[in-house]
């Protein structure tokens, strides 16, 4: 990917980053837009956190959607819920215009972003559309017809309203053109990266890995919609075809006990508490490989810190992640239809060549270095945001 660099004749922008909750924050939304809002301020932008924005009806519908799923009733968007869009967009108007921005940076924001007014440029950025997104990922399954019909009138009038739309994959980008007749010239990929407190320094990545069993690591919050199942079984197969392998599956635990020979569950590390960081990391520093047969997603941030730790990937292709994978640059990708076979015999196939699994360590790393992290997003991101 080019890099991009703001010249010294290009004046810094008063951008009003708009967010639901607090862009500022390491803790919203995964540190997703708080790396992006720290990016575009290390090239220079003034940046001003318009949010988190009001919204005092949203608890209600919130528990509304709670029983509603209890009771095995279609679903709600608490979040795109009429009401709560109306308390939503009018508080951003209201702080729009008092922030006076040059600018609107508006991520994941479709349920007030279509409001901002008149004559401020807004600049959308999401990592999927509604379309691609209505019964793929598990927070849009089984919605009512009326939540549905919001949120494609929400997205659509959004991208409309947007003079630049950014997305991390060509997968949400083509859908914003096929699906909702975005301008192709306002829509730009520009790929995510690692949301890493500290990255690690490049020596310590490829340093040689203590020889012994082949080391696995899958990091979700969701057993089985990051299929961790098919991780264990993939673990079983390895062990049963003559490979010794191990599997530390981190942030989610089994609905029902599970037991498997080299499989390791821990239930929850926290990425800002240093001595769990620290952990967290050397898990990186273990594995041969980064498992994910996910079920569902969009463009998964932990494949970005993945390759940061010189680790390939083993994923399922689906949705956004091949473009999060790069194919035997960052790892490989298994068909969405893969068996547990189909895991292992990639895996098998690379653990047995040290010398194409040192490569891949390797370009996972420089592939971090010049695509996959947030500064050579800030600077792709700057240099659109100087064109409008």
């Amino acid at each position: 990917m080019t890099q991009y660099a703001i010249s010294n004749s290009q004046a810094a922008r008063r951008i009003g980053f708009a967010t639901i909750g607090d862009g500022s924050n390491v803790r919203f939304w995964s540190g997703t837009p708080f790396n992006m809002s720290k990016s575009l301020a290390d090239e220079g932008h003034e940046i001003v956190h318009i949010g988190p924005l009001n919204a005092p009806i949203l608890p209600l519908y919130k528990t509304y959607s709670r029983l509603r799923r209890t009771f095995g009733c279609e679903g709600i968007s608490p979040f795109q819920a009429a009401p709560v869009v109306a308390q939503y967009s009018a508080d951003a108007v209201r702080k729009i215009r008092a922030a006076s921005p040059d600018v609107v940076f508006a991520p994941a924001g479709s349920a007030f972003a279509w409001s901002v007014p008149d004559g401020v440029p807004l600049v959308y950025a999401s990592d999927a559309t509604f379309r691609l997104i209505e019964d793929y990922h598990p927070n849009y399954r089984n919605l009512s017809r009326v939540a549905r019909e919001t949120s494609e009138r929400l997205e659509r009038g959004t991208i409309a309203r947007a003079n630049l739309i950014l997305y991390p994959s060509q997968w949400a980008a083509e859908s914003a053109v096929r699906d909702y007749g975005a301008d192709p010239a306002r829509v730009h990929v520009a790929p995510w990266g690692a949301n890493l407190r500290e990255v690690p320094a490049r020596e310590s990545v490829l340093a040689s890995r203590q020889p012994g069993p082949c080391r696995m690591l899958l990091i979700g919050v969701n057993w089985k919609e990051k299929g961790a199942d098919l991780a264990v079984e993939t673990l079983a197969e390895l062990n049963a075809g003559g490979v010794k392998a191990e599997l530390v599956i981190c942030g989610c635990t089994p609905p029902e006990p599970v037991t498997q020979d080299g499989l390791t569950i821990i239930p929850y590390l926290d990425k800002n508490d240093p001595a769990q960081r620290s952990r967290l990391e050397q898990l990186y520093r273990d594995a041969d490989f980064f498992l994910l047969p996910t079920q569902a997603d969009c463009f998964p941030i932990v494949l970005c810190e993945a390759a940061a730790h010189g680790v390939p990937s083993v994923a399922r292709a689906t949705g956004g992640v091949p473009y999060a994978v790069r194919e035997e640059k960052t790892g490989v990708l298994v068909p969405s239809n893969g068996t547990r076979a189909d895991y292992a015999s990639a895996i098998a196939e690379i653990f047995a060549n040290p010398m194409r699994l040192a490569r891949l360590r390797q370009t996972s790393r420089e592939t971090y270095e010049t695509e996959l992290n947030w500064r050579a997003w800030g600077r792709r991101v700057s240099d659109l945001i100087q064109a409008l």
